[in-house]
């Protein structure tokens, strides 16, 4: 039952953090950002978000320092919008860039696990 429950709200977070990027956010450094997977601690206290970058090197680095300047608006945001008691702490880190067989092997990873959301 509980990991049915982190299942839900890591699917909730992931909708509600690509739908604040994609239109809240109008930073153009943004753009491209794909949220690849979200997953949320046991106790629901933190949130780790993997996120694919377009770019490489230091243009990624600078990417990523964006998204976690954002971290504390983010997170107001999720408090508005989804009702938890606790409003999880947000923790960015880079995707992998493995290219189109490393987007085969997540998309296949998440049908196994029940989310073929991407």
């Amino acid at each position: 039952m509980e990991g049915r429950r982190l299942e839900r709200v890591s699917d909730a977070i992931r909708t509600e953090i690509i739908e604040i990027i994609s239109n809240e956010l109008e930073d153009p450094r943004l753009a491209g950002v794909e949220v690849t997977d979200v997953q949320v601690a046991p106790d629901m206290r933190k949130v780790a978000v993997s996120v694919h970058v377009p770019v490489q090197g230091a243009e990624a680095e600078s990417v990523l320092e964006v998204l976690k300047t954002t971290k504390s608006f983010l997170r107001k945001e999720l408090a508005h919008r989804i009702d938890l008691f606790y409003t999880p702490e947000i923790y960015f880190n880079l995707a992998m860039n493995l290219g189109p067989r490393g987007r085969v092997a997540n998309i296949l990873k998440r049908i196994q696990r029940g989310r073929p959301k991407d």
